[in-house]
C-alpha cells in the first residue's frame, strides 16, 4: 500500500476556521470519500473522535489492520512535519487542509487528483511520494536515541482506559511501552515505526535528535 499526501495551508482563514484541520481521505476503488474537520489539537489527541472515525473508514474500505495503522501513522507524521516549529509556512492562526490517498499500486496514480486540493500541488506531492522507493522521507530520529529510550511493561490501572496515540488501540497489561523525554508514552513498536520517519513526538511535537545530527 502507498499513501500519497498533500496539503494546503490557509494563512487568512475565516474566524471559525482558525486552528482547524480538514482531513480528506480516499481509498483506491472505494466510495465514498472520508472528510472530517476539527481543531488540530483535538485531531492529534489520544481519543480524537475524528481520528477514530478515520480508522473506522479505512477498515470499512477493506484495508487490513496493519495497513490502516500504517496509513494513520503516515498521516500523523505528515501533519506533525507540516505544523512543526520548524515550519516556515504554518502558524497557529492558519487553517490546514490535508489530503490522503491510499493506493495498492502505481497504475492508479492519476486517480489521486480526486484528493487534490490543487492540481499543481498534487502533481508535486505525487512526484515527491514516489521518489526513493515511494516513501515520503522526513527527518528520522537518531537510532541511538531511540534505542536508549526508557521502556517498561505496561501495568494498566483498574479504573483507566488509555490508548496509544499512534495506533489508537488500548494499552494492555504486559505490553511493552516506550516513554519519550516529554513523558508521553506509546506502544514500543508504534513509537519505533513513527520515529523511523519523524523525530517529533506525535502528541506535543517535542523534537528528538535527528539521524543526521
Amino acid at each position: 500500500m502507498i499513501a500519497i499526501l498533500d496539503h494546503e495551508i490557509v494563512s487568512n482563514p475565516q474566524p471559525e476556521d482558525v486552528g482547524t484541520i480538514t482531513v480528506t481521505a480516499t481509498v483506491e476503488g472505494y466510495d465514498p470519500t472520508f472528510t472530517a474537520k476539527t481543531f488540530l489539537e483535538e485531531f492529534i489527541e489520544v481519543e480524537s473522535r475524528s481520528k477514530e472515525n478515520l480508522n473506522d473508514f479505512l477498515m470499512e474500505s477493506g484495508i487490513n489492520d496493519d495497513d490502516t495503522a500504517d496509513g494513520i501513522i503516515e498521516l500523523m507524521t505528515y501533519i506533525s512535519e507540516v505544523t512543526s516549529s520548524a515550519s516556515t509556512d504554518y502558524f497557529p492562526g492558519c487553517a490546514l487542509k490535508v489530503g490522503l490517498f491510499l493506493v495498492y499500486g502505481d497504475h492508479q496514480i492519476e486517480e489521486a487528483v480526486q484528493v487534490s486540493l490543487d492540481d499543481h500541488q498534487i502533481e508535486e506531492a505525487v512526484q515527491a511520494s514516489f521518489q526513493e522507493s515511494y516513501i515520503i522521507r522526513f527527518r528520522p530520529a537518531s537510532m541511538f536515541v531511540v534505542e536508549d529510550l526508557p521502556r517498561e511493561i505496561y501495568d494498566k490501572p483498574s479504573d483507566t482506559d488509555e490508548n496509544c496515540t499512534i495506533c489508537l488501540d488500548e494499552f494492555d497489561n504486559g505490553e511493552r511501552v516506550v516513554t519519550l523525554p516529554c513523558d508521553h508514552y506509546f506502544h514500543d513498536e508504534c513509537a519505533v515505526t513513527w520515529l523511523e520517519t519523524s523525530h517529533l513526538c506525535p502528541l506535543c511535537r517535542f523534537e528528538l535528535p535527528c539521524e543526521d545530527q
